[in-house]
């Protein structure tokens, strides 16, 4: 009964080491998801403002 109660405690702590894993991993990879949209939106806000400001110089030009 002892040994019984000793292996389905070392599986639940199995468990709980395997979500806290699972949490983790989901952080990192939202982490990186987050920084990569970031650096996407940047980039896209700069070829619209470069767009803009080009724009801007041509009316300005004629």
């Amino acid at each position: 009964m002892e040994t019984l109660m000793k292996l389905i405690l070392d599986g639940l702590y199995c468990l709980v080491a395997l979500c806290a894993c699972g949490f983790f991993m989901a952080m990192i990879y939202t982490d990186t998801k987050k920084d990569q949209r970031d650096k996407e939106m940047a980039r896209h806000r700069e070829e619209r403002e470069e767009e803009y400001h080009r724009k801007q110089m041509e009316s300005i030009q004629k």
